[in-house]
């Protein structure tokens, strides 16, 4: 079975635009209906079973989510065309219409030419000034361009899993992007995998984005060699749209 969302768009993208797929623009007022998704999340790609006591209590309490967005060193509204249709944007407004009654935020810190090393000792103040309650994490790009030791990759998400914890933030992670060259993929591997021990070991959530785009690539829901800068942008809201739909389907579903 397979969860659609949305209609499938014609083949989109580059290899350029999922370097930058999930860093975005601070969070403003992004108030709006959310748009259509043009992605189908495979059932064995589906995040299911999530557990967010911190955000589900301070909701419970508030009725405020409000949620933090890490990511890499780039920002993506320009090739998304504009703030709305970046991931923390599609993100808001999809939660917006998920959770009435709920005024949800959320807010994007991703700062430039961040390892893993570098951003869990900030994350505890990153939640204290926020007031975060569930933090969303994609971590990787920066470890994988400077090559840096995967197995300090690995206690580095270690380290950032105990500091939203020690913040009194749920957490849920992100793999890196799916790129169509066989160099990048080796390159990519061992981070992928010291991610997904991490997180199992210390049962966080981990939306697996590097397969979903390795799917819509082969069955044609994104052409990773286009180069038309029209269907570039196109590929930048699409891909937006689909990892944030994905990610607020099971949030919603674990607030409610």
């Amino acid at each position: 079975m397979r969860i659609m969302i949305g209609t499938p768009l014609p083949a989109l993208a580059r290899r350029c635009v999922f370097a930058i797929v999930l860093a975005a623009l601070p969070a403003a007022s992004w108030a709006q209906p959310p748009a259509p998704t043009p992605c189908a999340i495979p059932d064995d790609l589906v995040l299911r079973d999530v557990r967010l006591p911190a955000a589900r209590e301070a909701m419970a309490r508030d009725k405020v989510l409000t949620i933090l967005t890490l990511g890499g060193a780039h920002t993506a509204g320009d090739t998304a065309e504009g703030k709305s249709a970046t991931y923390p944007a599609r993100l808001e407004a999809q939660l917006a219409t998920d959770l009435p009654g709920v005024r949800v935020s959320v807010v994007n810190e991703a700062v430039p030419n961040q390892t893993a090393r570098d951003m869990a000792p900030r994350l505890p103040g990153l939640i204290e000034k926020t007031g975060a309650r569930l933090v969303i994490w994609a971590p990787g790009g920066r470890d994988v361009a400077l090559q840096l030791d995967p197995a300090a990759f690995r206690d580095a998400i270690a380290a950032g899993i105990a500091a939203s914890r020690r913040g009194g933030a749920d957490l849920i992670l992100i793999d890196p992007t799916f790129v169509p060259s066989p160099a990048r993929m080796a390159s990519i591997g061992p981070y992928r995998d010291r991610l997904r021990g991490a997180a199992s070991a210390a049962w966080v959530p981990l939306l697996p984005r590097h397969e979903m785009m390795l799917r819509w690539s082969k069955d044609g829901t994104l052409n990773l060699e286009a180069r038309d800068p029209a269907e570039q942008t196109r590929v930048a809201r699409a891909l937006f749209a689909c990892v944030a739909r994905s990610l607020a389907v099971p949030i919603a579903a674990a607030l409610r």
